[in-house]
């Protein structure tokens, strides 16, 4: 009995002290993983036995530059694939659980070359494998730890691979494909970065502005600074767009506020005066409008390179009709007839056809990019660039882009607007984000708005957390859910397990890195809506109100 009693009264101690060791384990565990991330090769630890013959050991940790060098969705990475999943075929899958039975046979160690097989592009890539067997003070194998990286092909090796061999050519190609996947990763990843740096800023500041609505010239320059985080916002999501494999949908386009929009931002701080002008009921057009915007923000630089002492340009945009026969590349019907038009030192005749070819530039610093790239963003929207100039008068460039059908279009949002206004409501909120700051931020938004929020950082004490208030009958109305929370389980898995335990529980997927053309695999996956990072305070209100007022799915 009084051992009974002792044991009982030092429970909590013990709780704590085991609550302190988890916490130092989380911890640990977060620092290792961001030191496996900085190694440049894939790190790769699986099972130490099959449990499926087929596939073979199953992925149980993953670095990011593995899910790079395989292609993989670096959100997801390569956990729950198997071993053989990752190479090209039966004789990779052979000689690599033969390097698996070595490692174990001699001292630990063995090394061996097969083809890793990208998961975006099916393409077979040579690397190099080095396998480290992982055993305990026992002896007793505990798993697989391997480093993947390219194999450098020597002039003249021959590379064991599936029939039939690849040329020389060959390999090229795919030593550049697996370049360019790692740099789509790299660009995912500095853009998914960048917006969680913009999120509090993007919170905080679009919340301010509409505090300070009785001080106009306080609120003026807010709203400068906030279409500024707008273009930043823009660009970081054409960078994840662009890195992906599927090209951003075209859409319908307002021409005005993107030609006000750019032409304030490309002519800031020069001595060029820029006028803009359109025609009263100008049609919009179907375009990229993020690249549509670099176009022309590429054009105006230009103009007001070639007018160093200053001067006046045009922006302008027409309605324009292609008539039956078609104009060249144009197609007959509506268009949108953009000009560019500067009074600069113009173009010599014999350097006009040059322009748009990548190795050709005027500049002694320049690469010849940039209208190449303009050329290649404007053909992949269907329309045309063509440039005229005459030297010491000026040069002038059109953009003709076909128009949207119908007048009940979206057109694009300008980066100038006002911020989106709050929208109050009542509810329980469970935010879940490893950004200190972002969560911060919009708990305290939150809160103002009139919801009870709760927050945590990792998606263990997320399912915790919704497990323990779904059992008192009082379980979150909303949760703001992370993908790429830091440490176990990731926002995809912590979903899903939060779903499982209620399958009526309103998760909304929150990142940096969601496109529009991916969303609807989200809401595939049980989420019940998108808010892409960085967020505006009112856009995470109306999301929250519009999820915490909706209807029981059961």
């Amino acid at each position: 009995m009084t051992s009974s009693l002792s044991t009982s009264s030092a429970t909590p101690a013990a709780i704590a002290e085991l609550e302190q060791g988890l916490e130092q384990l989380k911890v640990a565990n977060y620092y290792l993983r961001v030191a496996l991330d900085q190694v440049a090769d894939g790190v790769v630890i699986v099972e130490s036995e099959a449990s499926d013959v087929k596939s073979g050991q199953k992925v149980l940790f993953s670095n990011a530059s593995a899910a790079m060098l395989a292609g993989a969705d670096p959100e997801a990475g390569l956990r729950g694939l198997g071993l053989n999943d990752l190479v090209a075929g039966v004789k990779d899958a052979e000689t690599l659980q033969q390097g698996l039975r070595l490692a174990v046979d001699h001292g630990g160690c063995h090394e061996c070359e097969c083809q890793l097989l990208s998961l975006r592009t099916q393409t077979p890539v040579p690397s190099k494998w080095r396998i480290r067997a992982v055993f305990n003070s026992m002896r007793k194998l505990l798993n697989f730890t391997i480093l993947i990286s390219p194999a450098q092909v020597a002039a003249g090796a021959v590379i064991t691979k599936p029939e039939p061999k690849p040329a020389a050519d060959d390999l090229d190609a795919q030593s550049a494909q697996l370049r360019k996947e790692n740099l789509a990763a790299l660009a995912q990843g500095i853009a998914h970065d960048v917006n969680n740096l913009l999120g509090p800023v993007t919170v905080r500041l679009s919340a301010l502005i509409q505090q300070v609505q009785d001080h106009p010239a306080v609120a003026q320059e807010l709203q400068l600074v906030f279409a500024g985080l707008k273009r930043a916002k823009q660009f970081t999501s054409q960078v994840v767009t662009a890195s992906k494999s599927t090209p951003r949908k075209l859409e319908p386009t307002d021409i005005v506020s993107l030609m006000r929009d750019t032409v304030e931002f490309a002519g800031a701080g020069s001595n060029v005066h820029v006028c803009v002008r359109s025609d009263e009921k100008l049609r919009q057009a179907v375009a990229d409008p993020v690249k549509l915007s670099q176009v022309l923000q590429n054009l105006v630089m230009n103009g007001i390179q070639a007018m160093p002492h200053g001067g006046y340009m045009d922006v302008q945009a027409f309605n324009h009709t292609i008539g039956p026969v078609g104009d060249g590349k144009l197609k007959p019907g509506k268009h949108v007839h953009i000009i560019v038009r500067d009074r600069g030192c113009g173009i010599a005749k014999e350097n006009l056809d040059r322009l748009f070819r990548e190795s050709f530039t005027t500049k002694a610093d320049g690469n010849g990019i940039g209208l190449t790239t303009c050329k290649r963003f404007i053909d992949e929207m269907g329309g045309d660039i063509r440039v005229t100039s005459t030297p010491n008068v000026g040069t002038e460039f059109s953009v003709y882009l076909p128009a949207a059908e119908g007048s009940d279009t979206r057109p694009l949002t300008p980066v100038n607007a006002p911020p989106v206004p709050l929208k109050h409501g009542k509810g329980k909120v469970l935010i879940v984000d490893d950004e200190d700051d972002l969560r911060k931020v919009a708990q305290m938004i939150l809160t103002r708005c009139g919801y009870e929020v709760l927050q945590c950082d990792n998606g263990q004490d997320a399912v915790r957390i919704y497990q323990s208030l779904f059992r008192t009958g009082t379980p979150p109305d909303v949760v703001l859910m992370d993908l790429t929370l830091r440490g176990g389980m990731n926002g995809t898995e912590t979903a899903a397990e939060i779903l499982h335990l209620d399958p009526d529980a309103r998760v909304v997927c929150t990142s940096g890195s969601v496109t529009e053309e991916v969303q609807m695999i989200f809401l595939e996956r049980g989420f019940v809506g998108v808010l892409p990072k960085p967020y505006e305070a009112g856009e995470l209100t109306q999301m929250v109100h519009r999820v915490a007022t909706m209807m029981k799915r059961h």
